[in-house]
């Protein structure tokens, strides 16, 4: 049977093939839009079922919840905001070291002075100030050196507030503090060091050197003081047992690397100071601070530099 197309007019078999063609592109095309449509309308469900209500970004952040940090990497050279809260014991802030420190006070009569891991600037301030006033001795002038800027910048505030409320008659000695690693990039700059201090103070300071710098950095250090000091010059030292290292090796796992790396022991620091690479020439202990806690009763050392 013959095939007509619109015009009425019979085609023939090619033609009705191509026709046929024809009508099988246009079902197939039907067939192809009419299955995207449906995927695309599941998609919309499984969208509408999964994503969760709007919100604020505030609201987003909360929910996702802040990146965690170790707080106490802030803190990971001992620089803690708060240290003399725990050493001081009394409403006058009287540091319990300055006691042992007063019993021999000619050491700080018209010195310059050093005071390497100053913190926010209270002991030296009360080493330069409180033993003046009370006529027991002088001291002259006064460097404060802390790695961490912010507790710095709490101690001169400090001073600039005491110069304010000065009084005739009753001021205080030069006080000057710095910021920056004692600790030094190369031990070739040892070399340019000259004598320019009569007292060093490192108190409670050589944990921290040691944990952040390993033995290499603290022995670096104690040359650097013995360089800095002049003749018969005076480092006062107060190590912390090793026992306290422990409890702080776990701050970072650079510090615990470190730790698990430490050879040069703080029973073994006299010996190295007495010795050959350093050179002082004696050591005698002022003393132990008491009333205090007792992680804190911590021998007070005085090295003499021939």
């Amino acid at each position: 049977m013959d095939l007509e197309n619109n015009n009425n007019t019979p085609l023939t078999g090619k033609e009705t093939e191509k026709c046929a063609e024809k009508r099988k592109c246009v079902i197939t095309l039907d067939e192809k839009q009419g299955e995207s449509k449906r995927l695309k309308k599941e998609e919309s469900n499984v969208e509408a079922t999964s994503r969760p209500p709007a919100q604020s970004p505030k609201k987003r952040l909360h929910l996702n919840g802040k990146p965690t940090q170790n707080k106490d990497l802030n803190f990971r050279y001992g620089n803690y905001k708060h240290y003399y809260g725990k050493r001081i014991l009394n409403k006058d802030f009287h540091d319990i070291r300055l006691d042992v420190l007063g019993t021999q006070s000619d050491l700080f009569r018209n010195k310059q002075l050093l005071d390497i891991g100053c913190n926010s600037g209270h002991l030296s301030i009360q080493i330069a100030r409180k033993f003046e006033i009370a006529r027991k001795f002088e001291v002259k002038s006064l460097v404060g050196l802390d790695i961490d800027r912010s507790l710095i910048n709490d101690a001169q505030r400090t001073v600039s507030h005491l110069k304010r409320q000065e009084t005739p008659g009753q001021g205080i000695p030069h006080i000057h503090f710095v910021h920056g690693n004692y600790v030094l990039d190369d031990d070739v700059l040892l070399d340019i060091e000259r004598p320019q201090f009569d007292v060093i103070l490192c108190l409670s300071v050589t944990k921290w050197i040691h944990l952040n710098f390993c033995d290499s950095g603290l022995k670096q250090a104690f040359r650097r003081m013995y360089l800095q000091l002049r003749p018969g010059g005076k480092l006062i030292l107060e190590p912390q047992s090793f026992d306290g290292y422990k409890r702080r090796k776990k701050l970072s796992e650079q510090i615990r690397d470190n730790y698990n790396a430490i050879k040069f022991r703080p029973e073994h620091f006299t010996e190295y100071l007495l010795g050959a690479e350093v050179g002082f020439a004696e050591m005698k202990l002022m003393g132990i601070p008491e009333h205090c806690k007792e992680g804190f009763k911590r021998p007070i050392q005085i090295f003499t530099k021939s």
